[in-house]
């Protein structure tokens, strides 16, 4: 995933994310933050995380940099104990446009879920539970 194109978030734009099965992985400062998967590439990486609304019970990258931030514990925020502020929301969006993010295209959820566990056990990204 290292050596796969980058793209910037600040950059980034719906079509540019593909529709099939596939792992993700999130950078800043050049190093691997956060790595994922996904039945459908585009619906997770632009739908789920890339998104700027207060409510981020759908995406645990969004809800792991809040934690990273100070905001709030992941947990808390996905079982609704904590209802980000927009200012939250906002200062997650701008970490998150302060990342790149590359992609693997899968045949199949099985394979991206096979690959993705193989890649967090060797980058050992910090914002993703292993």
């Amino acid at each position: 995933m290292n050596r796969r194109p980058r793209v910037s978030a600040s950059e980034l734009t719906k079509a540019q994310v593909p529709c099939p099965p596939g792992v993700y992985a999130w950078y800043r400062d050049g190093g691997p933050i956060y790595v994922g998967t996904a039945g459908n590439l585009r619906a997770r990486v632009w739908e789920r995380h890339m998104g700027h609304g207060v409510v981020m019970t759908g995406s645990a990258f969004r809800r792991n940099v809040a934690a990273h931030l100070g905001i709030a514990t992941s947990a808390d925020i996905k079982a609704r104990r904590h209802m980000p502020t927009r200012a939250e929301a906002d200062a997650v969006v701008m970490w998150i446009r302060g990342c790149d993010v590359a992609w693997i295209v899968c045949p199949t959820k099985g394979d991206a879920d096979d690959l993705e566990a193989r890649m967090k056990a060797e980058l050992m990204p910090p914002l993703t539970k292993l």
